[in-house]
């Protein structure tokens, strides 16, 4: 046996070790997941996520995936996951671990009522994500986080921005323990914009990009370099034509309002005359 082998033999001795340890008192441990494959459990072959620990490979079987109806567990690969393990399966020459993320989840969320409160920051996990919404999971918790609450930017689609099986820091800004209710916002961790209102003076000219077009509320765009959102009349036609998302424009300053937190201007496209007044939404 080289040494690279008995190197390896030895870590995954260890890791076998910390696998039943962990079944032993049911603790959590993280695993990232590689792929999907199919195993035989229990007599019945099941789709299952493969997962890796510490140098062994370990299945999650689908129905022991997440309670929530899910379509694929391809959703699931590439991420990192807190399990409970159910059985480790090792002869001399290699190991594998059965693992459980519904019982992760259920076991955190009864910790989660009975310890969190306002104000506290955690990691989410996302589980799902419509134009308007995130659909979060924190600590085993659902909630749904409306997209005013990911950002003090716009943004039009939250498809656009992020994806299933991403991770983000959430504050608790509602809790209710008896009622097991609770409220999560990631744009409160972020700087509020109106703070910078200042740096923008009447009759100066700033970056900016149009990111929204709606003929009935106007167009939106966003100041540069701090995402303050901005709202235009449309314009009429001749001028609106010129105009598409993603656009970079600029927005002439006329007045700052700092008690409202609005801006009030005009935008101003390369060779296309005044559009519109703005005023920050």
């Amino acid at each position: 046996m080289t040494m690279l082998e008995e190197q390896l033999k030895e870590k995954r001795m260890y890791a076998e070790a910390n696998l039943k340890d962990a079944r032993r008192f049911k603790r959590f441990i993280t695993v990232t997941s590689v792929g999907v494959e199919e195993l035989q459990v229990a007599g019945t072959i099941m789709e299952c996520l493969k997962v890796y620990y510490d140098g062994i490979y370990g299945y999650i079987p689908k129905n022991k995936m997440d309670a929530y109806d899910f379509k694929s567990l391809f959703a699931f690969v590439d991420g990192d996951f807190e399990v409970i393990v159910e059985d480790v399966i090792s002869d001399e020459s290699s190991a594998y671990f059965i693992a459980n993320r519904t019982e992760a989840l259920s076991i955190q969320a009864n910790l989660f009522w009975n310890s969190a409160k306002e104000g506290q920051v955690y990691s989410s996990f996302i589980s799902g994500v419509d134009k308007a919404n995130l659909y979060l999971i924190v600590n085993g918790v659902r909630s749904r986080m409306p997209k005013e609450e990911y950002s003090y930017a716009y943004h039009r689609d939250m498809r656009e921005v992020v994806g299933r099986g991403e991770r983000i820091d959430v504050k608790i800004i509602s809790f209710n323990a008896e009622e097991q209710k609770v409220k999560f916002s990631r744009r409160v961790l972020e700087a509020d914009p109106a703070v910078f209102l200042a740096n923008y003076k009447p009759g100066g000219s700033y970056a900016a990009e149009i990111n929204n077009i709606n003929p009935d509320l106007g167009v939106f765009v966003t100041l540069k370099p701090h995402n303050i959102s901005a709202l235009a009349p449309f314009p009429s036609m001749r001028v609106g034509q010129h105009l598409k998302e993603g656009q970079k424009c600029q927005l002439k300053v006329s007045r700052v309002d700092t008690q409202t937190g609005h801006i009030y201007g005009h935008i101003v496209l390369p060779r296309v005359n005044q559009i519109g007044k703005v005023h920050r939404s």
